[in-house]
């Protein structure tokens, strides 16, 4: 987020309380992160398999849109306008993404969860059972 926003504007966002910090707060950074993953991962799980094995940089750069909005929103400070429109395109995005308008390069669509996953009950019998395999 720092190669993208800059350094002065990651310790402002993450330390608006303490206007002499020289430093961000990973913990928060990271925080906003999460949240924005988790976000992201709603939208692609409907048409993708989740979490990407190989995340596409748009996939990277709409995270870190979303968690610098996040970090944005405080007692001490707003999004700017800048930051509302570029979230705002983002979810834009997303919506277009989880109902097929728009494709992810690279990654396969509809490889979504396996609907066979996780436990089966079945109310035949076995065709093999203990008594028939030991004779």
């Amino acid at each position: 987020m720092i190669d993208r926003f800059g350094q002065t504007e990651m310790i402002r966002l993450s330390e608006p309380e303490d206007r002499t910090a020289e430093a961000v707060n990973p913990a928060k950074i990271e925080l906003a992160i999460a949240d924005a993953a988790a976000l992201i991962n709603d939208y692609l799980r409907k048409r993708y398999r989740v979490p990407l094995v190989a995340v596409p940089l748009s996939v990277t750069r709409s995270a870190c849109v979303l968690a610098r909005y996040d970090l944005a929103q405080g007692e001490r400070t707003n999004p700017t306008e800048e930051m509302r429109l570029a979230r705002k395109e983002v979810i834009a995005w997303l919506e277009g993404l989880s109902k097929g308008e728009i494709e992810l390069d690279g990654v396969p669509s509809g490889s979504g969860p396996s609907p066979a996953s996780g436990a089966r009950v079945s109310d035949r019998s076995r065709p093999f059972d203990h008594d028939r395999i030991m004779g």
